[in-house]
């Protein structure tokens, strides 16, 4: 009886929800390694239990890191509502523009020779 089959490592998993929110996907990826090497053991106890932390910190690990995405987009609308949406940013753009080209302008007439 094969027992490796039937307890997942969920090693490939660890590794992506580090992707999501690395601090709780490290946890996730040390209890997945310990998985196959208590197999070989033959710890076959200490390997589901070892399966089942790693499934629960890569849970976390995604839940985690798709809360602080969602807390990151309604900060980033909260800030754009706050300066006045997109026409308060285009105002912005095309006085930055303007104030470059008057800078090149400048740059151009003190390069040019005087003449006579």
């Amino acid at each position: 009886m094969n027992t490796q089959q039937n307890v997942p490592n969920y090693l490939v998993q660890s590794i992506l929800v580090c992707f999501c929110c690395l601090p709780f996907g490290i946890p996730a990826i040390v209890y997945a390694t310990q998985v196959n090497g208590k197999l070989q053991a033959g710890d076959h106890a200490g390997a589901v239990v070892a399966s089942k932390s790693a499934r629960k910190w890569c849970w976390i690990a995604f839940w985690s890191g798709l809360a602080a995405a969602v807390i990151v987009v309604v900060l980033q609308v909260m800030a754009y509502m706050a300066v006045g949406g997109t026409d308060a940013i285009q105002q912005a753009v095309e006085q930055a523009r303007l104030e470059q080209e008057a800078a090149r302008q400048r740059q151009e007439q003190a390069a040019e020779p005087t003449q006579p």
